[in-house]
């Protein structure tokens, strides 16, 4: 399992998993598809080697080429995964939120990480072992199949990525990658919903410098599709950015 990088972190992580009853790590355990149809038997067995870790915002949760020994499902806060470039830039690849699972791919190879992943957001991260998930497949092999359903999903997602890369504009990109991030957040306003997200963190994940998202995003605000905010963006006009999309 990942390290905390504080005593404080150690001795918060100790008291959340205290403070939580078995019934409510059973819940947070099932938000997940891969373990959303567990009998309460077989999630106390997995909670049993499990915890709950928190991570101050900007922490590094692990490193590319640490050990995989652990799945991690985010209970609060945001994960950002990036994979370093030669150059020591780092390309961000995706963002967990709060209900998502990272790390699957480590409880089946038990091979060393192929990202680095930070606390976007100050976070809350249950953390199963590579031990304990094992025993459990050994009798559930509908989790086998869960399983799989989850890897699938992400290398759906990861082959859309590619296509857009190949085939759609930069306008195009940015707009269906604001439609996503606005699906999955609850973040509205009466007349808006933010998505929050920085313009260097928007370039990476489409694939622009952060001259050219800006001059997009200035583009569009000054049409009243959205607003600027330190740190996030409002879509005002959501049926134009789907337009656009």
């Amino acid at each position: 399992m990942p390290a905390p990088h504080s005593q404080a972190a150690e001795q918060h992580r100790a008291s959340l998993s205290q403070q939580r009853p078995p019934a409510l790590r059973r819940e947070l355990l099932r938000n997940s598809h891969l373990f959303s149809h567990l009998e309460d038997s077989e999630a106390d067995a997995i909670l049993a080697g499990a915890a709950v870790m928190h991570y101050p915002e900007g922490a590094r949760i692990f490193a590319k080429g640490d050990p995989g020994d652990s799945m991690m499902a985010v209970l609060k806060g945001r994960v950002a995964i990036h994979d370093p470039s030669p150059g020591g830039r780092q390309v961000l690849l995706t963002v967990f939120r709060e209900g998502d699972v990272f790390g699957e791919m480590a409880l089946i190879d038990g091979k060393e990480r192929s990202a680095n992943a930070t606390a976007a957001a100050a976070c809350d991260l249950l953390v199963v072992s590579r031990q304990s998930f094992l025993r459990l497949l050994e009798h559930r092999p509908n989790v086998c199949m869960a399983l799989m359903i989850v890897l699938c999903d992400r290398l759906r997602r990861t082959n859309e990525q590619v296509e857009d890369f190949a085939f759609l504009g930069l306008e195009r990109r940015i707009a269906k990658l604001l439609l996503r991030l606005a699906d999955e957040t609850d973040q509205r306003t009466p007349s808006s919903l933010s998505v929050k997200i920085g313009q260097r963190a928007l370039g990476e994940l489409v694939g622009g410098s952060r001259e050219r998202i800006n001059k997009v995003l200035q583009d569009w605000r000054r049409s009243g599709i959205i607003a600027l905010e330190h740190g996030s963006i409002q879509i005002c006009d959501r049926q134009a950015l789907t337009d656009l999309a």
